[in-house]
């Protein structure tokens, strides 16, 4: 899959200034006079401010970029189109999508894209005038609506048809049980939970170089305080999965992207092997492993992506310090590719399915 290339400092800025740049009546003055064009810079400039002086905004926005990303690279979509652009005429009050989706089945979906930023939630409530929107736009669409809401807590997602929302009062909503029982993610968009043997392993090995200003001798001596400080090299970087050390590129590449971005914790530590080397090891494994099975998962492939996201767009005090990350669709098939035979790294992939609906009885 490809992404259409634009150029949004062309024929975008013309659509924002048509929107905002409304003259009074009798104007003769030409678009492109300096005033009018001022003006529509300064809303520009007001409008972006406020947004991304609004926390829930960014979070919102970013979910919904993300959600197309992951569509676009789990290999379940022929086309992925944002839905919520342009212009519109409508008769109905309705509401637009966030993305319109067509599966590789030749179905077409609509989705709308929500955040879930509460970590202790256990349902997702949606406004009443909203699912009405929502579906009415659907109607006319002739195509079933779905609601995929990221779990920021977990970095996970749910795709859920929106008739396993049920009202209640002056709202609809699912509980968190649901929503990963009634999950399409993997039926729909080929995404699927990625299982190996533990532990995950990244050594360096570094040795010990005499400093530009000390010689050798001096240079590993402690100081008054009991601590030495030395100069490394590293001379070599090995990867390792349930011991064995991957040596394909297409193993080492796959460790190294799980090393990043997989959900088990990391330990890590430093080895004096003797003779002025030295080794750090940074291991990953997950809380209580699973021996007997042979295998533990190590995350959803959307899972995954999600938090190679969010580590290219946030700083280590959690700051947003970019709204995307420029990447070709094509990602996870490179990294997690579905055909890779290895006695080094064998690889366990579950496609996880929806249960069947539970039906609501009218109370």
């Amino acid at each position: 899959m490809k992404r259409l290339s634009r150029r949004p400092e062309q024929i975008e800025t013309l659509n924002f200034h048509a929107t905002v740049d409304v003259p009074a009546l009798g104007e003769q003055r030409r678009v492109s006079d300096p005033a009018r064009v001022e003006a529509t810079v300064a809303q520009f400039e007001a409008g972006l401010r406020d947004s991304l002086e609004s926390p829930s905004r960014i979070r919102g926005w970013v979910s919904d970029q993300l959600f197309g990303l992951i569509a676009a690279d789990l290999g379940g979509c022929k086309l992925v189109k944002q839905e919520d652009a342009g212009i519109l005429f409508y008769e109905d009050e309705v509401k637009l999508p966030d993305w319109r989706l067509t599966l590789v089945s030749g179905e077409n979906i609509l989705v709308e894209v929500k955040a879930e930023d509460d970590h202790h939630a256990q349902a997702f409530k949606l406004r009443l005038v909203e699912v009405a929107r929502l579906r009415r736009y659907a109607e006319l669409n002739d195509c079933p609506l779905y609601i995929a809401v990221h779990w920021l807590a977990v970095s996970m997602w749910t795709l859920v048809p929106i008739d396993d929302y049920v009202r209640v009062g002056d709202h609809f909503e699912i509980d968190l049980e649901t929503a990963f029982k009634r999950n399409h993610m993997s039926s729909l968009l080929n995404d699927r939970m990625l299982g190996l043997t533990p532990p995950l392993e990244f050594r360096l090995t570094m040795k010990e170089v005499p400093g530009e200003d000390r010689a050798p001798e001096v240079e590993g001596e402690p100081e008054e305080d009991g601590t030495r400080k030395l100069s490394l090299v590293t001379t070599g970087v090995r990867m390792f999965a349930g011991g064995e050390e991957m040596v394909d590129k297409n193993e080492t590449a796959l460790v190294w992207f799980l090393i990043q971005h997989a959900r088990w914790p990391c330990d890590e530590r430093l080895e004096d092997s003797g003779d002025g080397v030295w080794k750090m090891v940074f291991t990953m494994a997950p809380d209580e492993c699973h021996a007997e099975q042979g295998f533990d998962l190590v995350g959803s492939l959307s899972e995954l992506y999600t938090r190679m996201f969010y580590s290219g767009t946030t700083s280590l005090e959690d700051e947003t310090t970019k709204l995307s990350i420029d990447v070709e669709p094509g990602t996870l098939p490179r990294l997690v590719p579905t055909d890779l035979k290895s006695d080094r790294l064998p690889l366990w992939h579950f496609h996880i399915n929806p249960s069947a609906p539970v039906a609501v009885e009218d109370p």
